[in-house]
C-alpha cells in the first residue's frame, strides 16, 4: 500500500510540474523594468489588441549577451501569433527563434544593422496544434545586462481576413 501510494504521489507530482510548465503562458512575470522598453511593447500590444489580437503572455527579463531566455507556449494551428521583443534602446542584435516540441527549428528571426533592431514584431502561424519553444536573445556589448520584454498575442481569425 505504501509503494502505491508513493507511486502515485510521485506520478503526480511530475504531472503537475509538466502542467505548470505548459501553463506557463498563463501568467504575467516582469521582472525588470525600462521605460522605454515598456513603452514600446505596450504600444505594439495596444496596436495590435485593437486589430483583433490578445495578449497571450507577457514577460520581462534582465539577460546577459550570452543568455537565451526559452519559453513554452501551446499553439493552434491555422491561427496568428504575434511574437513582440523590445529592449533598451542601444543594443547591438536581437533575436526569435520558433522550435516545435521535438526541437526542430521552424522559423527565425533578427534584428542586427537594423534602426529598429531594439525591437521584434514578428507574425507567425503554427502549422498545427503543438507546444512550441520560443528562444529570445538579445546581444548588448556596452552592457553587462539588458532588460528585455518579450510578448505573445493571438490573432483573431475573422480580423485576419479584412
Amino acid at each position: 500500500m505504501l509503494k502505491f501510494f508513493s507511486c502515485f504521489l510521485i506520478m503526480l507530482l511530475i504531472s503537475s510540474r509538466q502542467y505548470a510548465q505548459d501553463m506557463e503562458h498563463l501568467t504575467k512575470d516582469l521582472e525588470c523594468f525600462d521605460r522605454t522598453a515598456y513603452s514600446n511593447l505596450d504600444l505594439l500590444i495596444s496596436s495590435r489588441e485593437s486589430g483583433g489580437y490578445e495578449a497571450m503572455a507577457e514577460w520581462s527579463k534582465k539577460v546577459s549577451s550570452d543568455e537565451i531566455v526559452r519559453k513554452r507556449f501551446p499553439m493552434e494551428g491555422g491561427f496568428q501569433y504575434v511574437i513582440l521583443l523590445t529592449t533598451e534602446e542601444n543594443v547591438d542584435a536581437t533575436a526569435i527563434e520558433i522550435k516545435d516540441s521535438r526541437g526542430e527549428k521552424l522559423e527565425y528571426e533578427y534584428k542586427i544593422s537594423d534602426l529598429d533592431r531594439n525591437q521584434i514584431n514578428f507574425f507567425y502561424t503554427p502549422p498545427h496544434n503543438d507546444v512550441y519553444q520560443i528562444l529570445f536573445k538579445t546581444v548588448n556589448a556596452k552592457k553587462l545586462s539588458t532588460c528585455m520584454y518579450m510578448a505573445i498575442l493571438k490573432g483573431d481569425p475573422d480580423a485576419q481576413e479584412q
